[in-house]
């Protein structure tokens, strides 16, 4: 909990996190530990100074040298004795992380300490990097062993351009530390990310001094999340590629329960299931041409249903529906239940839309009269999504990109 950035673990909370950096380090990881006193921190009170180092100073006992201090999401406001002390917010915050890496030398060799900046990306520098006095100060003033985080020019961002970054290092004075919210779902819980990284080509590798990835809530939705970054660190862009070697390292995981033979789900199945959940910008590419078949079908007033591509396609939304309640029924017996509750709403959600679906393409298919009404209470459950958030969604007026347009 960020608000007890000041108080040091419990005996039993010192211990259980001792073991895990001890299994950390049999497995060869860096365990780090992320500290945020950003939310009431007086940068210029020395109590709040000594109340970090002596959390510091508990974790280097437990055996950690591994940290972040994260100065994100926060009013870029100061406490009246610090806008004395300093000439500005940024000021504040260097001296602050300057005060911990030195006290963190001074007590082990080679810390490695790492800062989340309140402006980390673009969009937060309101575009303009290097006009950022903000950024500017940190870049002169920040220790220069002190890596620096950075998400792109979004909080989220669906591509990262190599000369984006020659920029923000110009700035910073060092190769920025993606913090890669690609497969981050903590905004929009209706939604889990558990396709491949994209938009990052292997060129931006050489321009970081690292990267770590923010992904989704939900543990279990993350072996595709983080394999294929893993692959991406290593200089495999190439997301076909990357995502097939992810899911056959998966499978293993998803075998299904009483299943003698240790059965498990077919890696088609997968394949959809990571299509249905894909990334933040996109749907998976099969999925995508499916919706798009759907769309072309609705997108006239009085389809010509007997026609061989409308049927067709008719065929293809239909042997979708079936392959999703398939793969519905079928992670129900996994034998990691864990796995299965992780997808299960989403699961739950994309069964239920595209059989309504279905039932209105098979009502067109019956060519109902001109001025006819889908008898939707005779055809389908009404799950008609409601509630007080849908109800502030339709107040503002969207385009199909999502982009706000006011009525005119």
């Amino acid at each position: 909990i960020r608000a007890r950035w000041r108080e040091t673990y419990t005996a039993a909370e010192a211990a259980e996190l001792q073991e895990l950096v001890e299994a950390a380090r049999a497995r060869k990881l860096n365990f780090m530990v992320a500290i945020a006193p950003c939310l009431d921190v007086v940068y210029s009170d020395a109590s709040d100074l000594e109340a970090l180092k002596r959390r510091l100073d508990q974790l280097l006992v437990l055996g950690v040298t591994h940290f972040a201090l994260l100065f994100d999401d926060i009013p870029s406001t100061m406490a009246s004795a610090d806008e004395r002390a300093f000439d500005s917010f940024a000021a504040a915050q260097v001296y602050f992380t300057n005060s911990a890496f030195e006290h963190l030398k001074s007590r082990v060799e080679h810390p490695v300490v790492l800062f989340c900046p309140t402006e980390y990306c673009a969009a937060l520098a309101k575009h303009d990097v290097p006009g950022s006095a903000y950024l500017n100060t940190i870049g002169d003033g920040l220790d220069p062993e002190i890596g620096v985080f950075w998400t792109g020019p979004d909080i989220v961002s669906k591509s990262i351009s190599a000369e984006s970054l020659r920029e923000v290092g110009r700035v910073l004075r060092r190769k920025p530390v993606i913090w890669e919210n690609f497969h981050a779902n903590d905004y929009d819980v209706r939604r889990v990310m558990a396709g491949p990284l994209g938009g990052r080509k292997a060129e931006i590798l050489g321009l970081i001094d690292g990267l770590i990835t923010n992904p989704n809530n939900e543990f279990e939705a993350n072996f595709v999340p983080v394999h294929t970054t893993g692959a991406f660190a290593r200089g495999v862009d190439v997301e076909s590629e990357a995502l097939g070697a992810a899911l056959s390292a998966w499978q293993p995981r998803f075998r299904l329960a009483f299943s003698a033979d240790h059965q498990v789900i077919g890696l088609d199945d997968l394949q959809l299931l990571v299509e249905l959940n894909y990334q933040p910008f996109r749907q998976g590419p099969e999925v995508e041409a499916l919706l798009q078949t759907a769309r072309r079908m609705l997108s006239e007033k009085r389809p010509d249903v007997g026609a061989a591509d409308w049927q067709a396609g008719h065929r293809a939304i239909v042997g979708l529906r079936d392959r999703i309640r398939g793969l519905f029924e079928r992670m129900t017996e996994l034998e990691n239940r864990d796995l299965f509750y992780a997808f299960h709403p989403y699961l739950w959600e994309a069964r239920e839309e595209v059989t309504h679906l279905v039932a209105y393409l098979d009502w067109l298919a019956e060519g109902p009269p001109e001025d006819g009404e889908f008898p939707d209470k005779q055809r389908i459950y009404n799950f008609y999504r409601r509630g007080f958030s849908v109800a502030v969604q339709e107040l503002l007026p969207r385009d199909a990109s999502g982009r706000y347009r006011h009525h005119t």
